[in-house]
Parts: C-alpha cells; structure tokens; sequence
C-alpha cells in the first residue's frame, strides 16, 4: 500500500470525512494536514470540529510554512496529495518544496472555470488561455497525476491533461446525509421542487424559472417550485416571475433557519441545479441522499452523480427550453418520479464517504 499524505487547505466539508474515512478505515498510517478554519468561514455557519482524528494535523496561518517544509522533510518515502495546483499560494509554495526536493506528489484540483462576466470574463479568458498554463507547467511536469475535483466531464478531464498532468482521473467532494431524513408530504396534493442556494447569475435561478413557465403553458400545474437563498439577481428574478405570470407556482423563500429549511426539505420532490457552470454542487449529493430526483445542468460538475444513479435527468445548461422537458416526466407520472427516487436511494452508499475513500485509495495504487 502506497502511503501518503493529504494536505488540504481548510478541512473542507466536501472532502473532510473522506480523509477521515481513508485514515481510519483504508490506511490508518495515513496523514491529513489541514489549516484552521477561517473566522470568515465560521461566520457563514461551518462547523469547526478542531483535530478530527488521530492523524489530523492543523497548522495555523503562522506555522503553515515552516511546519510544512518539516512535514515534507520528514516523510520524503510518501506520495503526498496537495489540493491545489496554481492557488492558494501557500500551497503552491510547498508544491514548489516538494519539486526542489524530489519528493512525490499529486494533486486534487477543481477545473479552472470562467465566472465573469463583461470585461473581467475576457481579461480572465486571456489569463486562463495564456498565462494559466504556464504557471501550471513546473507542477504538471513533476506530479505523479491529478485527481479532477469537478467530476468526470470530458470538458474537465481535457483541461488536465492539456495542462500536460501525466494521469488524469475524474472525483469530486463528498459528505454523509442523515439517513435517518423521513419524506413527509405536504398534502397540497402538488409535487414540491427545490432550488436552494445562492441567486446569481452563474447559478441559473432565472433559466429555472423561464423553464417552470414553459412547463406551465404545457398545462402542467401540479407543482410549487421554492427557490432559497439570497444574492445580486434576487429583484431580477422577482421581477422576472412576475412578468411570466408564475407567482402562484415559485416562491422566493429567502434564507431560511435551520428548522424550517428541514422542515422545507422533508416536503421536497424534485432537486432542481440549474446552474451555468460550478465546479461541482454538494447539494447534489445530499439529494440524492435523501431520495430526491435531481434535474442537473451538464454545466454543473456533480451532473456525473445523476448520469450513474438515473435517478434524475441531466439538462444542457442555459437552455430553458431542455430543462423543461427534462422536468415534464417526473411531473406528469408519478411511476417515473417513484422509480427515480427509489434509483437515487440505492445509488446513495455508492457516494458515502467511506465508499470514496476506498475508491480515492484506488487512485492512489495507480499513481
């Protein structure tokens, strides 16, 4: 068994327990550095749980260099896997360590996406097409191989290898949603569609809604689409499910407490993700854990989890027109809506965290 090394900048939520998983039940040799988590993060509701498991490491802002390097330094015999390639910067420089030192490594990355728009999009179509791969080459040309944080798109995979990485191999992030989660019928005698998040451009709220429209002068009226969350397009899709005459069909929720969005949760049909482009979509994963069916952009990189469960569809992103005929047969047969729940709830130990972290040792052998 091949030993190793994660480091991770934060312990992020979607990948976490899979590190822990991989440490206690894969290789329990195995280490994950970590930094703390931000006061910034705490304040948007993260959980800091502090030192996980025996073999969690967190290293301050102030030690996370010199601390590093000892790290590096002392376990020269492991492949280590850093999270990032080009950012953040204090990563990259031990990735920079490491290639001085001849020490092995690979790398977990989301795809690099464009989320501008106007001027900063063109700036930033220059950088990535130019720049970007040049700051790239010194790691692509020394690591072992890189792991695809954004899923198992050819879009994505393409990117990597074009980056000159040697290995490319699709994953993405993970959690464990209480399976103990009961469906509770709202006995409206509707279907109740969930589009939580942010409202953003890039997220897609405003192609959902021209969809539900499309929908609804099909004669299709069975359904109440709530949309969460808060963001810069909030007014424009207000005014936007005004001017189709859908009000009686979307509701803004807003951002709602803990108790009533599970309240909310426990009454919700379809998940739809609607989003132009996202490196991946945890709420994906918690849907299908729940036994939701999922309606997901292609532009979304969690659309993959969809495609092997087939307990949703998979929608061209940006297009108003698809995503409503990808939603139509949930909504008018109540077999095909049973069926893909039923789908996504024996796919679900499939996308555990114990389950990838088995499959992220799998990886590893390879590299």
């Amino acid at each position: 068994m091949k030993k190793v090394v994660f480091w991770w900048n934060i312990p992020c939520a979607g990948m976490i327990n899979v590190l822990k998983s991989y440490a206690q039940d894969v290789d329990k040799e195995a280490i994950v550095v970590t930094g703390k988590l931000s006061e910034f993060r705490k304040a948007m509701g993260w959980d800091d749980g502090g030192k996980l498991f025996e073999n969690h490491i967190i290293l301050s802002d102030d030690e996370w260099h010199e601390e590093g390097k000892k790290i590096l330094d002392r376990y020269t015999d492991r492949i280590h896997l850093f999270n990032g390639i080009s950012y953040p910067d204090r990563m990259r420089k031990l990735i920079d360590y490491a290639i001085e030192n001849n020490i092995a490594f690979a790398n977990m990355s989301e795809a690099y996406f464009n989320l501008e728009k106007g001027f900063r999009k063109l700036l930033k179509t220059i950088f990535m097409s130019i720049v970007l791969p040049y700051r790239i080459r010194r790691v692509s040309e020394n690591s072992l191989g890189v792991m695809c944080l954004s899923g198992s798109s050819d879009r994505d995979l393409n990117q990597f290898r074009n980056f000159g990485f040697r290995m490319v191999f699709p994953f993405g992030y993970y959690t464990d949603e209480k399976f103990e989660f009961h469906y509770s019928q709202a006995g409206d005698g509707k279907l109740h569609v969930l589009c939580p998040g942010l409202i953003e451009h890039y997220k897609g709220v405003d192609i959902l809604v021209k969809a539900l429209a499309i929908v609804r002068d099909k004669g299709v009226q069975n359904f109440v689409c709530h949309i969460t969350g808060k963001g810069s397009k909030q007014d424009y899709i207000k005014n936007l499910i005004s001017q189709l005459g859908i009000e009686d069909r979307v509701k803004l929720e807003g951002v709602l407490d803990s108790k009533r969005y599970s309240t909310l949760l426990s009454q919700i049909d379809i998940l739809v993700a609607p989003g132009r482009v996202e490196p991946w979509g945890i709420r994906i994963n918690e849907a299908i854990q729940r036994g939701n069916v999922v309606v997901v952009s292609d532009g979304i990189g969690a659309h993959c989890l969809i495609k092997e469960s087939e307990g949703g569809d998979v929608f061209k992103a940006g297009n108003p027109s698809d995503l409503a005929d990808k939603l139509m047969p949930f909504l008018i047969s109540q077999d095909t809506l049973d069926t893909a729940k039923k789908k996504n709830l024996e796919y679900r130990a499939k996308i555990s965290c114990q389950a990838q972290a088995f499959r992220l040792h799998d990886i590893i052998s390879q590299l």
